[in-house]
């Protein structure tokens, strides 16, 4: 593959979708410093499997992509004239192969993050990491991806009483008493449901005792979506020592996460405060996956930065598996694949992978994360939501969100 000498205009960035609130001056510092590569008929632009943390853009010509099975299918990478990024879940599914002469565009993520906060900047001063992995969370990530090319990666089940609910459920004319009757017969989710009916949430004037007044208080699809929170709880719960640290970590995240998630569907109007309050919780259940993959592999971990490295190349896909395995839907699925993505800019209306994206923004503010984080005007996430408050205001809402995110997480527990 060669590059082509000739000076990226920024016009070119106009078309991509995901770059739409950046302004001329920064994408005029974005445009110098990307080339336009090209390559010839018959070589490949990815490779099944291929972890890399960057968008891909086919700015001419023509590709195909080809599944492992052997099925192949023409690559379309511009919608309603503006470019999408092609084969952008990662680990790559199929290998995507030029069928013409083609010109493109890699863009790294942690570029885009940087130039988000320039604007009118000299980007000849700016520099950025871009994380390599090492020998060690290449191992563990192969092996990995291998698993999952070849359908042999072990996923978390849902807990047996769980499914039997769900599957009551999935019966337009589900029978109330069977599932009352099944969920009275684990004493953990009843706990659960009374707990949650109790809080200030749900909370009436007298206090919830039985089962049956929390169901006629709370409705059965609150208690639906209740039960599936509950069953993601239980995955965060650690097998071995070594893995509690990571475990009540990444739950206190999911928490937070969970917490703004409902507290912005409230703010917004236009999403179900119980199932925002889900989608934020269970969007990262994939990482409970890769945790339970690397104590089972321990010749292949051995230091946490690999695991980090393995988790920031795999969280996305192995997210959207297990969602899917679930059953959950596509929504909450596409929460799962591309809720990290901060310059998501999939349709013109706020969806529901929308909001988790911004919740979890949120989640960060104040943590060692936040300086990773892009700005916030120019994520199309937070347009969308047609929020009440400013990207300015964000820090009062999160001071003033406290007490809510305090009883969201009460309500939740711990692990």
């Amino acid at each position: 593959m060669q590059s082509n000498a000739a000076t990226l205009e920024h016009s070119a960035l106009k078309r991509i979708r995901s770059l739409a609130l950046f302004s001329d001056d920064q994408l005029n510092n974005l445009a110098a410093r990307l080339e336009v590569k090209t390559a010839q008929p018959k070589q490949r632009l990815i490779s099944l499997g291929d972890t890399g943390d960057y968008g891909l853009y086919l700015l001419s010509g023509e590709a195909i992509s080809q599944y492992r099975e052997g099925t192949r299918c023409k690559v379309v990478s511009e919608s309603d004239g503006q470019l999408q990024p092609i084969a952008q879940i990662r680990p790559s599914l199929y290998d995507i192969e030029t069928l013409s002469p083609v010109e493109y565009l890699e863009i790294p993520n942690d570029l885009l993050t940087e130039m988000s906060l320039l604007e009118g900047a000299d980007s000849a001063d700016m520099e950025v990491d871009i994380i390599e992995q090492s020998e060690e969370a290449n191992r563990l990530t192969i092996s990995l991806c291998m698993d999952i090319s070849s359908g042999s990666i072990s996923l978390p089940t849902m807990p047996e009483v769980v499914h039997k609910i769900q599957q009551e459920f999935a019966d337009d004319d589900f029978d109330v008493a069977r599932i009352t009757g099944l969920i009275q017969s684990d004493p953990s989710i009843s706990a659960k449901l009374l707990k949650t009916a109790n809080s200030p949430m749900y909370r009436g004037s007298a206090p919830i005792e039985t089962l049956q007044q929390a169901i006629l208080r709370m409705g059965m699809d609150v208690i639906r979506k209740q039960i599936m929170i509950y069953a993601a709880s239980e995955l965060f719960q650690s097998k071995s020592a070594g893995m509690k640290n990571r475990m009540q970590s990444l739950w206190k995240n999911s928490r937070k996460v969970s917490a703004f998630s409902r507290i912005l569907a409230v703010r917004s109007g236009h999403f179900d405060p119980e199932m925002a309050q889900m989608a934020g919780l269970i969007c990262d259940l994939g990482i409970v996956a890769i945790l339970d993959y690397a104590q089972t592999h321990g010749d292949l971990y051995d230091d946490d930065e690999a695991l980090d490295q393995t988790i920031r190349a795999l969280h996305s896909q192995i997210n959207g598996m297990l969602l899917y395995q679930w059953k959950l839907g596509d929504d909450i699925v596409t929460v799962g694949e591309e809720s990290r993505n901060w310059f998501r800019n999939h349709r013109d209306e706020a969806d529901l992978c929308d909001l988790v994206l911004v919740a979890r923004y949120y989640s960060l503010i104040g943590t060692r994360a936040q300086k990773g984080l892009p700005a916030l005007v120019k994520m199309p996430a937070f347009l969308k939501l047609k929020l009440e408050f400013s990207a300015e205001d964000s820090a009062s809402f999160v001071e003033e969100s406290q007490s809510e995110i305090a009883a969201i997480e009460s309500m939740l527990g711990s692990v």
